[in-house]
């Protein structure tokens, strides 16, 4: 199918940062295939015979790319306030891991699919931690792809804790391999790899790990030095650092996502940067859990990849990727005390191309250029008070962004929400359903303790 826009102010993020003041875009079956200004895409939507959409002056941008979070957290804002990581999980998420089920999976995923969906978020890597029943992996991608959401669906595994969260690696890999078989293909869906914290995952785990993840070309994503954590128990468990610990289990390469890289110091940066790991920045929950600032400067200095997420919203009690980005940003210039450290062309740059280049899809997704998917969101500051009036549109999205004006959203070329109504899902059903389940996972959790 042949769709079009004009009108369009479009901020395409590709490799020259061209901005097209007065422009449009032409899409066929999920694909760019035109992209300029007006007079341009006029004439070619003319010599297609393409009906286009009039964009009204809005802004077009790539659509966001949220490379960390835990959707059915969603349903557990505010479980754990106000606690250290180190204090936070087992006295927040494990009690409530130990009794989740699939409808509380099912709610949680809903609600942080359409927060995401509402904040222009396109693509989505949820690191779905805890497997207490079967049949997470299938339920998860059943609903992003019920609601058109392009996604990193991240298994989770580990070998050490409480007994109902422990599983054995040859299940874990046979599961992988099963949902990869139904859901890969088309680049809407990808399966990866995602053992537990080096806390939570043995020597043997991490090298059946990168076994696996060799012969199956299967990437990794691991929470990784959130905090001095990993390095604590490694050298008391290992003998040795955490980071050598990772480097000799064989784990580390380019195809391993490291989540937050907080408590790292300049061995962790330059071992990084030689096995060509990519990081995901989680601004948000690391201040939440008062874990530190992670050393996004000095990561990208030495040519990491650094992208951005915002971490389940059991750790950030939302998953508001425009949210990520503005403090993102702030929390950089605040710790460097450097108004230069993170701008909002970089920050842009880390929520879209440099999220895609971490989940390895930037052939697909991250900018708005011929031949990539139709990802993409429709921004209008005037339904906002916070987002108008405009002077420097990046600046705006960056520093003043506000769901309220995200306007349309369109991913592989269909559109999932239009004017701010959900086309997909029933928004009202998903709301009234959370707060349902989030009552009934409490209930859970008190009766089983």
């Amino acid at each position: 199918m042949r769709e079009g826009y004009n009108n369009l102010h479009i901020v395409t993020v590709d490799g020259l940062d061209r901005i097209y003041e007065d422009g449009g875009i032409l899409y066929e079956d999920g694909v760019i295939t035109h992209v300029g200004d007006r007079a341009y895409i006029e004439k070619k939507a003319g010599e297609l015979k393409i009906e286009l959409k009039d964009g009204k002056g809005r802004y077009l941008f790539p659509g966001l790319i949220n490379t960390h979070t835990h959707l059915y957290q969603d349903i557990m804002k505010g479980m754990g306030s106000d606690l250290s990581l180190e204090d936070w999980f087992p006295k927040s998420m494990a009690p409530a891991g130990a009794v989740l089920r699939e409808r509380h999976v099912a709610a949680g995923v809903k609600l942080g699919l359409a927060e995401a969906i509402r904040c222009g978020v396109t693509t989505v890597a949820d690191y779905m931690q805890l497997q207490p029943v079967k049949g997470l992996g299938k339920l998860e991608l059943d609903i992003a792809k019920d609601m058109g959401v392009r996604m990193v669906y991240g298994r989770g595994y580990r070998d050490i804790g409480k007994k109902e969260l422990v599983e054995k690696a040859e299940d874990v890999f046979a599961d992988v391999t099963a949902l990869k078989e139904e859901f890969e293909g088309d680049g809407m869906y990808r399966v990866w790899l995602a053992p537990a914290a080096g806390w939570g995952a043995s020597l043997e785990l991490l090298k059946a790990t990168r076994k696996y993840a060799d012969r199956n070309a299967t990437p990794i994503m691991m929470h990784m030095f959130e905090t001095g954590t990993d390095d604590k128990i490694s050298r008391e468990r290992n003998g040795k650092s955490a980071i050598r610990h990772y480097e000799e289990s064989g784990l580390l390469g380019a195809d391993l996502l490291a989540v937050h890289s907080v408590a790292i110091g300049e061995e962790e940066i330059s071992t990084y940067a030689r096995n060509h790991v990519s990081v995901s920045y989680n601004p948000i929950a690391n201040m939440y859990l008062a874990s530190g600032v992670a050393p996004v400067g000095e990561m990208l200095k030495a040519g990491i990849t650094v992208a951005i997420g915002t971490d389940g919203a059991g750790s950030n009690n939302d998953n508001d990727m425009l949210e990520a980005m503005k403090f993102g940003a702030l929390l950089q210039k605040t710790f460097h005390k450097d108004p230069l450290a993170m701008t909002a062309g970089g920050m842009l740059r880390m929520a879209t191309i440099e999220g895609a280049r971490a989940l390895g899809l930037d052939q697909l997704v991250g900018s708005i250029e011929v031949g990539k998917k139709a990802d993409f969101f429709l921004f209008d500051p005037a339904k906002s008070v916070k987002s108008c009036p405009v002077h420097d549109i990046v600046a705006t999205l960056i520093y003043s962004g506000d769901h309220k004006a995200v306007d349309t959203v369109v991913i592989n070329g269909k559109t999932v929400m239009e004017e701010g109504r959900f086309l997909l899902a029933d928004e009202q059903e998903i709301l009234n359903t959370a707060q349902l389940m989030a009552e009934d996972l409490v209930r859970c959790i008190q009766e089983n303790q």
